[in-house]
């Protein structure tokens, strides 16, 4: 299998973005503007576009190795899985618009809801979350389960998106 990269990125660029990537937001957006002022408007267009590409291989990348782990390590066979459900750039962007529904408050710390957890940046739960919402079940928390590994309860999150449509 190839390798993720369908980026390629300079080596000063490379650097800038450490150094950038490290900073607050009120400072990468100093950093940023200043990269703007220095490089132009079409050399920072390019910059995200190759840092988006680079993002994007660093979660398949993840993807990959977790499932190799599961394999190897743990002895989980390949058919018992479907890969793991893990953050990607899409997966955060469909996240924004979904925690722009409610206020998380009250809701489990992983909810989906909730802007930044895990389950609101992973592709496969935001799409579950926006199926669902058409569903009289509604979206499940996965934070109370039951004795079978079941959930018990509708979402927070979900009941109160629900309740201001």
């Amino acid at each position: 299998m190839p390798a993720n990269c369908e980026y390629s990125m300079t080596r000063s660029d490379a650097i800038d973005l450490t150094g950038i990537a490290q900073l607050d937001l009120a400072m990468r957006r100093e950093a940023l503007t200043s990269y703007l002022q220095t490089n132009g408007s079409q050399r920072l267009v390019e910059l995200l576009a190759q840092f988006i590409g680079m993002a994007n291989a660093v979660a398949e990348n993840c993807a990959e190795m977790s499932d190799q782990v599961l394999i190897e390590e743990c002895g989980v066979h390949p058919d018992k899985f479907i890969s793991v459900n893990l953050p990607t750039i899409i997966g955060a962007c469909q996240g924004v618009l979904i925690a722009s529904k409610c206020d998380p408050k009250g809701a489990c710390h992983g909810c989906a809801y909730r802007l930044g957890s895990i389950a609101n940046q992973s592709p496969r739960t935001t799409c579950d979350v926006e199926f669902m919402a058409h569903d009289r079940k509604g979206f499940m928390c996965h934070a109370h389960l039951d004795e079978r590994g079941e959930p018990t309860k509708v979402c927070v999150g979900h009941a109160k998106a629900s309740a201001t449509q």
